[in-house]
């Protein structure tokens, strides 16, 4: 089966010494063809796409792929479903997009820092995530393609692609007190008190399903989910199974 993991925003594939998708590809190596296609981190989802849609077009230049797509690669995948790069949503090609806490809807955090500075108790709120944000390195001008605006211009490709299968997963936050890792401690809260939904700290519940939305829902937070624990730098603590959860999605393809 050819795989190929898409990564989102912010973060490369490669870094040095961390994997995006931790231990993925050693985990299915021998068992799957597999792709982790490097794409701007901060560019536009246009670019993105043209860029994931080239890398694939290269490593599987014929026959069926699945793409595996985490946060934002998965509106990615929209686009370049809807553009038809190199042919790649034609009928035996794309045969499945599974997402991983997509903002199909957009990000209310999103919507907070890419847009004008609020006034009143929201600029309380306002500055408190942008200092968590700026504490992880996120340009917040580079957001604009995740507020709900630019989510609701995205192709419904579930709906012009019909023979291409759509499935969606989703973080409903760690089991215990804490449900994310401190650095998304902040967001998660926002999201809570904006959307009353359950969240990963970056991804409300409702925009994360897209086709379907197989439960139950992860335990884990938006980096658990890719295999990286923020409090401890993946050094120990809480560890989601993200291998196993992986293997699944690949078994129900």
């Amino acid at each position: 089966m050819n795989l190929v993991f898409a990564s989102g925003f912010l973060v490369p594939q490669g870094f040095p010494l961390i994997e995006y998708f931790r231990g993925v590809q050693a985990h299915l190596q021998g068992k799957h063809q597999t792709l982790f296609p490097g794409v701007p981190p901060l560019g536009t989802s246009d670019v993105r796409a043209r860029a994931l849609a080239d890398a694939i077009d290269q490593k599987f230049p014929n026959g069926p792929i699945h793409i595996i797509a985490h946060s934002m690669a998965g509106m990615d995948s929209r686009i370049l479903i809807a553009a038809n790069h190199h042919g790649l949503s034609n009928p035996g090609r794309i045969a499945s997009l599974t997402t991983l806490s997509t903002p199909h809807r957009g990000s209310p955090v999103a919507d907070l820092l890419a847009g004008p500075k609020p006034d009143g108790a929201r600029r309380i709120i306002y500055d408190g995530i942008s200092q968590a944000i700026g504490a992880l390195g996120i340009p917040t001008g580079a957001l604009a393609d995740l507020t709900s605006h630019s989510a609701a211009q995205l192709p419904d490709v579930a709906a012009t692609h019909k023979h291409i299968r759509y499935r969606s997963y989703f973080g409903a936050g760690r089991t215990g007190l804490l449900p994310t890792c401190f650095a998304l401690a902040a967001t998660h809260h926002y999201i809570r008190a904006v959307t009353g939904k359950d969240n990963d700290g970056l991804v409300a519940l409702d925009s994360a399903q897209y086709g379907e939305f197989p439960q139950p829902f992860w335990r884990c937070d938006h980096a658990d989910m890719v295999g990286h624990n923020l409090d401890t730098l993946d050094l120990g603590g809480f560890r989601f199974d993200h291998l196993a959860a992986i293997y699944d999605i690949i078994s129900r393809l």
